[in-house]
């Protein structure tokens, strides 16, 4: 399974922890109704994957991530939908410190904020139709925000019990069955601690070296947040726009099996992108089986729900402004997968 990698791997980690949590209190129906309410506690970078995924390429391996997070049940409106969209929100700071430069010596430490905002809206129950993440990321030149809208047809099943199979009981703890050791326990009422491994790691158990420590504090669930949502996606006539390369979304390209590539361009975008300078466009094979999840380690790691997402038989076209960039993968003029840097 493919991923994208500019935040992600924190982002995963404070949303399997929003809903892990939860899991871990499901066999006691007195708390059924309690959301997360807080998330806190440290990352250890100890590998070159974990710095890279935060965007820390500059430096060397054994940064320390420290977060301090609210969580909120949210809804929005929204201009597409039949039903109005659900999720979570998430925002606080995050100081990373003992970041050391590869090409210099000393070390330094950044502060920042993060803000991610996940969206799904329902067809019915346990039936997924659309879903949109946004990473708002400042943290000084390594700022950045992401928006990810995946439309899914046919829709995508999501269970209400997706974690049992990947949570087993260890002692009084559970334990990731496959992937990334982790552990959830609870230390006091109504607060779970989640520790272990980040992904890719070589030589973590989780309980003699530990690269993960978070806390979860839970409270009764609340009536969601009505928010205000950028969901517009619009077809940019780029007739009259040069072809030539597209760099400002990266290499997420070579997430897909293109071919050829062609000039039946699909230009995508959300508003106000801005001038267009370039453009690009691939066509997408129809046999490929691969799937790209933009939040997908962690998420596929421990049974999670993640927003993935199969391409097949469309095209996948890239355009880039001054400040932004944007990618998308429609099929006869309808977007199925759009993502947006800026």
């Amino acid at each position: 399974m493919n991923y994208f990698r500019p935040v992600e791997i924190l982002v995963i980690l404070l949303v399997v922890i929003s809903t892990a949590s939860l899991d871990f209190k499901t066999e006691e129906t007195e708390l059924e109704n309690l959301e997360v309410e807080l998330i806190e506690g440290t990352l250890d970078l100890k590998t070159r994957s974990s710095m890279d995924s935060l965007g820390l390429n500059d430096f060397k391996p054994g940064a320390l991530v420290e977060l301090n997070l609210d969580v909120e049940s949210i809804t929005s409106e929204c201009q597409i939908c039949k039903n109005k969209p659900v999720g979570v929100f998430l925002s606080g700071e995050v100081n990373v410190s003992g970041l050391r430069p590869i090409d210099s010596g000393g070390q330094i430490r950044i502060e920042g904020d993060l803000n991610v905002t996940h969206l799904q809206e329902f067809s019915s129950k346990n039936m997924i139709i659309r879903e949109w993440l946004t990473i708002d990321w400042d943290l000084d030149e390594f700022s950045a925000q992401w928006d990810i809208f995946i439309e899914h047809n046919p829709p995508k099943w999501s269970l209400d019990n997706r974690y049992d199979a990947s949570l087993v009981d260890s002692g009084d703890v559970k334990k990731s069955r496959v992937g990334p050791v982790i552990y959830l326990e609870e230390i006091i009422e109504n607060s779970i601690n989640i520790h272990g491994c980040m992904p890719n790691s070589m030589n973590c158990d989780g309980i003699n070296r530990e690269e993960m420590n978070l806390s979860t504090k839970l409270t009764t669930q609340r009536e969601p947040t009505n928010v205000v949502f950028s969901s517009n996606w619009i077809n940019y006539d780029v007739t009259s726009t040069n072809i030539s390369d597209t760099q400002n979304i990266g290499d997420i390209r070579n997430l897909f099996e293109i071919d050829d590539s062609t000039t039946n361009h699909s230009a995508f975008c959300l508003e106000d992108v801005g001038n267009i300078v370039s453009v690009q466009s691939w066509n997408i094979s129809g046999e490929t089986s691969s799937s790209i999840s933009p939040m997908g380690l962690w998420l596929s790691s421990i049974g999670l729900p993640s927003s993935s997402f199969t391409p097949t038989g469309g095209i996948w076209t890239e355009i880039d402004s001054e400040d932004a960039g944007c990618g998308a993968f429609s099929k006869d003029g309808k977007l199925y997968l759009g993502i947006s840097k800026s």
